[in-house]
């Protein structure tokens, strides 16, 4: 009896060890157990990591259809991965999908007109086709394109209204989709240029190259009319560079921007950091002769966004300045981040619109900026202002 129950007693310990082992095998997070098998998982479509396991959460970046390694894995789907971001949560459910903008509804695959519009929402998956998801809707089974480009009639026949005389760039910063027309032309900068020269400065500052504290004088080489209070200061007036960078942007001041170019900074670098955002460098000569596209335009304002959004050391005072735009020829019911230009044969404004789904606009043109030129300014701002919400809504 003795030898049975010391048989028996081997027999529970050795089993306790076995199951010890097991457990030391998988992979440990936050007090979670998940079994090897779970740790490497196919994700099979493009995907986007969020900062907390919430389809409302910020969003880190969108990946490719990939080999993910889990940290923590939840049963409603919601996975802890590793991002060259940091930390992030995907979901992976093969059935549910997360479509983060608006789009069409289609009666079948490869119909070119939708039926309806679908908002951003978690949808169930009933089978896949390429870029085609069947889903269930409140129609029924139907059918959505995840490569679905929003229409844009209604901005064609508008647009053909003012021909080559007018130049737009629109980007909806949420999705990447653009929309141009005579995009290519180029036009005189006149003060738009103030914009991205300002963003070259703010960015030599961020790495060290530039002290925008440092006091700078006003003297009678840097006098120039138009726009500006400066020129009406006595010599000898002082700025700090961060003061000459705020009058430059919200006032439009001709002398602030002759102070940091010809006395500070000068084109040679700005020219270099121009075709680093690929625009094209051979626009830029110097202050009077400065060259301007909507395109490369298009693209500087999405750089002016990205370094707004990145938390650096200017980029509140970056914002501010272009909050205080005191001339917008762009309009909106949402907040402007802009800066405009004027001059014989260009009128211009680059913006950021902070809608629901944000997006930058760049309309240049050879107008001279009267009553009809603002209402031209005005209504393409509200087409791109209605387009922009009624195809991009924000994810609630």
């Amino acid at each position: 009896m003795k030898k049975k129950t010391l048989l028996f007693t081997l027999a529970f310990i050795f089993s306790v060890a076995i199951a010890h082992l097991t457990v030391q095998a998988t992979s440990e997070c936050d007090g979670l157990f998940i079994p090897q098998q779970l740790i490497n998982k196919q994700i099979s479509w493009t995907f986007t990591a969020f900062d907390a396991p919430d389809f409302r959460a910020e969003p880190l970046s969108r990946f490719a259809p990939q080999q993910i390694r889990v940290m923590e894995l939840r049963p409603n789907g919601w996975a802890l991965i590793e991002t060259v971001y940091g930390e992030g949560w995907v979901y992976t459910h093969a059935d549910r999908r997360f479509i983060n903008r608006v789009t069409g509804i289609f009666y079948e695959p490869g119909d070119m007109n939708y039926t309806h519009l679908l908002a951003p929402q978690v949808v169930r998956v009933l089978y896949e086709y390429g870029y085609w998801l069947k889903i269930d809707t409140w129609l029924g089974p139907k059918w959505i394109n995840l490569n679905f480009t929003p229409p844009t009639d209604e901005l064609d026949r508008l647009m053909r209204r003012f021909g080559n005389s007018v130049s737009v760039h629109f980007e909806n910063l949420d999705t990447g989709f653009i929309y141009q027309h005579n995009a290519e032309r180029v036009y005189f900068s006149a003060s738009a240029i103030k914009a991205p020269y300002a963003l070259y400065v703010y960015l030599r500052a961020e790495r060290g190259k530039a002290d925008l504290s440092r006091v700078h004088t006003y003297t009678q080489a840097n006098r120039w009319g138009g726009s500006g209070r400066i020129q009406h200061m006595p010599f000898g007036s002082t700025f700090t560079e961060l003061e000459l960078l705020y009058l430059a942007l919200s006032i439009s001041d001709n002398v602030a921007f002759r102070m940091l170019v010809h006395r500070i900074y000068g084109f040679e670098g700005y020219r270099e950091f121009v075709a680093s955002l690929g625009a094209n460098p051979n626009h830029v000569r110097n202050v009077t002769s400065a060259s301007l596209t909507a395109n490369d335009a298009g693209i500087m304002a999405r750089a002016m966004h990205e370094y707004i959004e990145s938390g650096g050391t200017y980029s509140e005072h970056f914002q501010n300045a272009l909050f205080a735009n005191r001339y917008p020829f762009i309009t909106s019911d949402h907040r402007l981040a802009s800066k405009s230009g004027w001059d014989v044969g260009a009128y211009h404004d680059i913006a950021i619109v902070y809608a629901p789904s944000p997006y930058v606009l760049v309309i240049m043109s050879e107008f001279v900026g009267n009553a009809t030129d603002r209402r031209v300014f005005h209504e393409i701002s509200m087409a791109i202002q209605h387009f922009n919400d009624r195809y991009f809504a924000a994810v609630n």
